[in-house]
């Protein structure tokens, strides 16, 4: 089923918002000099642990419950949930399955190619990527201005991805998600706030994400909760290998993606 019209009045909102948890950065940017950040050494130590944590890891999976939204032209604030599922195996595969209040999408990532599935439109387009997931990445966000959903997780080093812009950051404290012990982490960049509370136990992983698009009208936020968090057995390469209706309709890559952006 196609959005509704008030979904379509979004549209134009949640393409600059986009479905990655943080806004995708290229590989090469560098901090400015002239702005040295500062940062809690403990926010950075956690920050950095949980990086360490995801990085070692081979493979893994998670379940993200996101919520998003911001103001039509009218004033009026509208929200969207989702649910999200992520599998990634090192280092050249990727699977995200998306079904929310805007529509279901699907991405694989297999080595070779990415493919995108827009289940309202029932169309696909696959595009080629080098053979390891970060190169992919940046491939597909300087040939198609196309980021994944919570992109910066996923690369060989979540740490440096995530805290490269960061011009200040705080340790909040202690609190619960869902039950979970976490820390809590606020960090401000050059034009989001954002939020990070990172599991207090044996699995050092993000529990949740809380983006807010300071530079953007009404500010809107971006809210993830992320659970459901495997790193055990091996994920089969069926999941990482298209699976499409016989009846899918072949499309160019960037008029998929960008439907699936704005979802």
């Amino acid at each position: 089923m196609l959005p509704s019209p008030v979904a379509r009045a979004l549209i134009a909102l949640l393409l600059v918002i986009g479905s990655s948890a943080v806004p995708a950065r290229a590989a090469d940017e560098k901090p400015d000099p002239a702005r040295p950040p500062v940062v809690d050494p403990r926010a950075d130590e956690l920050l950095r642990a949980m990086g360490d944590y995801l990085a070692a890891a081979d493979q893994f999976s998670f379940r993200a419950e996101i919520t998003s939204g911001g103001a039509l032209p009218t004033g009026q604030q509208i929200e969207y949930a989702a649910v999200q599922d992520v599998a990634i195996r090192r280092p050249n595969r990727a699977y995200v399955e998306y079904e929310g209040d805007l529509g279901a999408s699907q991405l694989w990532y297999d080595g070779r190619q990415v493919t995108v599935y827009d289940g309202d439109e029932n169309a696909y387009a696959t595009t080629p990527v080098p053979g390891k997931l970060d190169a992919a990445l940046d491939r597909l966000l300087d040939a198609h201005g196309f980021t994944p959903p919570l992109a910066d997780l996923v690369r060989s080093d979540p740490y440096r991805a995530l805290h490269k812009r960061a011009h200040f950051g705080v340790y909040v404290g202690k609190t619960t998600v869902d039950g979970v012990r976490c820390h809590h982490l606020a960090f401000m960049d050059e034009h989001i706030d954002w939020q990070i509370w990172i599991e207090d136990g044996t699995q050092i992983v993000p529990c949740k994400l809380v983006i807010t698009y300071t530079s953007l009208p009404g500010a809107p936020e971006f809210r993830a909760v992320l659970s459901d968090w495997e790193f055990d057995g091996r994920l089969a390469d069926a999941l990482f290998t298209p699976l499409l209706p016989p009846s899918a309709a072949k499309r160019e890559f960037d008029t998929v993606s960008k439907v699936v952006k704005a979802k």
